[in-house]
Order: structure tokens, then sequence, then C-alpha cells
């Protein structure tokens, strides 16, 4: 490309936008030549994508962990709309009315430039802080029972993490307690025959 487009090939002629972009571009698409013919061609391996759907469970369908207000399709549908709305919102401030903020100032001056970083710093620490916090914030519980249950099984103690899973697990059998032998009914139509201290003695005999 710095070939064709300034006859020589030099640091200044391989900067240039327009060489750069073709080297990108060559570089991208024939990577993705060189794998297609070489996975179609030369050696294909026939793969079976419909085993995909089987074999591979998506994590929307994995409901562990989840209480019973996140499983709430009112609940998830008020989210969605929560979510929907200040995403287009969002989108269109950043896309539309942000660029277009820049307009009337036409050429920036210093304290209008350092106005305008100063406004996209703040942004992007507020971003930063909401996106590092908010879970936290939100998982406070589990993350309070957690660390409550390491303090616990350090101590020695158990606190409320053992007792809860205690109550769903099943008591486990020992092997100190004795096996119940389930008593054998007996025929009320049948006689007990009782063994006289004589024929007792012979068959000890």
């Amino acid at each position: 490309g710095a070939q064709i487009q300034s006859g020589s090939i030099s640091v200044s002629t391989l900067g240039t936008n327009e060489v750069m972009l073709s080297g990108n571009l060559i570089a991208i698409l024939s990577s993705g030549f060189i794998h297609y013919v070489y996975s179609k061609f030369i050696d294909p391996q026939n793969f079976d994508f419909t085993t995909l759907d089987a074999k591979i469970h998506l994590v929307e369908q994995d409901l562990s962990g989840l209480g019973v207000e996140q499983q709430d399709k009112n609940e998830l549908r008020r989210a969605k709309r929560w979510i929907t709305r200040r995403g287009y919102l969002l989108t269109f401030a950043l896309i539309l009315v942000w660029p277009l903020l820049s307009i009337p100032a036409q050429v920036f001056s210093q304290s209008y430039f350092a106005f305008w970083v100063l406004l996209s710093i703040a942004w992007g620490f507020g971003a930063a802080i909401v996106i590092t916090f908010l879970p936290l914030f939100e998982s406070q519980d589990e993350i309070g029972r957690v660390c409550s249950g390491m303090f616990n099984y350090v101590t020695g103690r158990q606190g409320d993490a053992a007792e809860h899973y205690a109550e769903e697990e099943t008591p486990a059998k020992t092997i100190d307690e004795p096996e119940e032998v389930p008593a054998i009914a007996e025929d009320p139509a049948e006689p007990v025959k009782e063994v006289e201290p004589k024929e007792a003695e012979d068959s000890m005999a």
C-alpha cells in the first residue's frame, strides 16, 4: 500500500491512514479466508453442531441460587422494562445529545476543553464507583453470611449459616446407631408350642 501510494516504503509512508487501513483489512480478512479454506477443503471435521443443543446447558436454565422474588415473572417483566427504557434513554443521550452539546462551542477554548475533560473524568469515575459498589450493596446479605460462616469456622463456633443448612440436611445414620429390626407379626391362628423341660434337656444332649 505504501509503495503504491507514495512510491517508497518508509516510516512516514507506512503511517498514513490509507496504508494502515489496508494493512488491517488484509490481516483480518486473510486470516478468515485461510481458516475457511483449510477447514472446508483441506481438513474438514464435519462436526455435528446439533449436539451443542443437547450437551450445552444455557445459563438462563440454571435457577440455582435464585429466590422466589427473582423467579417471579411479573417482577422480571418490570425489571426488563426498567432496563429497556433507561438503556434507550442513555443510548440517545450518549450518541446524540452529548456530541450535539459540543456544536455551539465550535472551536473549544482552553477553559471549555478543560470543563469537557473534567466532565468526562467525572462520568468515568461515577460509572466505576456505581458498578463497583452497587453489586456489593445488593449482595450484602450473602456476603455477610459468607463472612460470618468463615469467622465461625475459624473460631470453631456454629453460626446462623450452620443452623440454616442443618435444617435442610437430613440426619445421617451413625455407625453406633442400632438398626431397627422389623418385628415379625405372629399368626394368631397358629398356636404357640411350649417346650417342656425334659424335651429341652434331650435336645441339648
